[in-house]
């Protein structure tokens, strides 16, 4: 038998922490096994607590963001050692299907995630696919490496926007942990001038000291202000107006946000002045390179984005700080 310790997602709005025993088991071909170290919370583990996402549901082990050391490996694993420190993508995908064969297993159908339809991170042993595991540096930092699946999705959002000249003067509409993430990688990126569109003051402050040029409360941009490109994180059918009426001629509109429904697009504006409407949706292997790589050399810095780490004997108050509204991305340690 092996014991290991997880969080549970009982009922919705209920969390405990459990340790659990199962039968000890021979590792599958192409897999490894690995103790997750830091655990991180998204908006999306909040749609899953409290009922709302669309396919996932308490009672569950959630959690497809972390940091994780490899503590076995198959025997015909290569690449992987025991001891590396890891991200691990969360998408379990096919490896079959059109998508998959492209090199887009983010479009792999249906979305097969952890902590959605596939078993959740947040426990201390876990057994995932090889091809999963990405090998960050030993020496970066266990809580800022669980930073690089948020940091992913910024990679592979940008990715949308691939023509420099759609980032010569770029619009983002919500300043929330990935609105933020974004600014922040955007900048890296090179890009041009960055305005950032908050309600909360807070956010608009911590906008601007990662990279903004301007950041403003909603319906304060001046009459006939443009943008080249306009990411809207927040996908709610007020910001999608806004960012399909704010892009130029010709111009990129990226949603990232998740909608909770259908939405009403400006279709003869759009084709009359080819402005393209793309949606970004979480990320591709080479994202976690990406992601890793920034981290690990300090171009992207998580201090200002890393609010709050919490044990996991203190899961169930990790999960209520993540719902306040001037949370960013908050940690739970899995392991001392």
């Amino acid at each position: 038998m092996t014991t290991h310790s997880r969080v549970l997602f009982t009922a919705p709005g209920r969390v405990t922490t459990e340790t659990v025993d199962e039968p000890a088991a021979q590792l599958p071909p192409g897999h490894v096994r690995i103790a997750p170290h830091y655990l991180g919370i998204c908006g999306s583990d909040l749609h899953v607590l409290h009922g709302g996402h669309p396919f996932a549901r308490p009672p569950l082990v959630p959690g497809h963001e972390l940091s994780a050391v490899v503590t076995e490996t198959a025997p015909d694993v290569a690449g992987v050692a025991v001891g590396d420190r890891a991200v691990i993508d969360p998408i379990m995908a096919c490896g079959t299907c059109r998508a998959c064969r492209a090199g887009r297993p983010n479009l792999c159908e249906p979305p097969n995630v952890a902590g959605f339809r596939a078993p959740g991170f947040g426990r201390t042993s876990h057994v995932v696919p090889a091809a999963n595991v990405h090998v960050a540096p030993a020496d970066l930092p266990l809580d800022r490496l669980a930073f690089a699946e948020p940091l992913a999705c910024a990679v592979h959002c940008l990715s949308r926007i691939p023509d420099p000249a759609d980032r010569e003067e770029l619009l983002v509409i919500g300043a929330g942990t990935i609105g933020l993430t974004i600014v922040r990688a955007l900048r890296v990126a090179g890009a041009g001038r960055i305005t950032v569109q908050e309600p909360d003051p807070a956010k608009r402050a911590l906008a601007r000291r990662l990279g903004a040029d301007a950041a403003v409360a909603p319906g304060e941009l001046p009459d006939g202000a443009a943008f080249t490109g306009v990411i809207d994180v927040v996908a709610a059918q007020p910001t999608l107006a806004e960012a399909t009426a704010r892009v130029v001629p010709g111009g990129r509109v990226v949603v990232m946000g998740v909608p909770n429904g259908p939405r009403e697009v400006p279709l003869p504006s759009m084709q009359r002045f080819e402005r393209d409407l793309v949606g970004s949706a979480m990320y591709v292997p080479a994202d976690f390179d990406t992601a890793i790589g920034w981290l690990a050399d300090g171009r992207f810095d998580t201090e200002d984005l890393i609010t709050d780490t919490f044990p996991l004997r203190d899961a169930e108050a990790a999960y209520r700080r993540a719902e306040a509204p001037d949370s960013i991305k908050v940690l739970v340690r899995l392991a001392d």
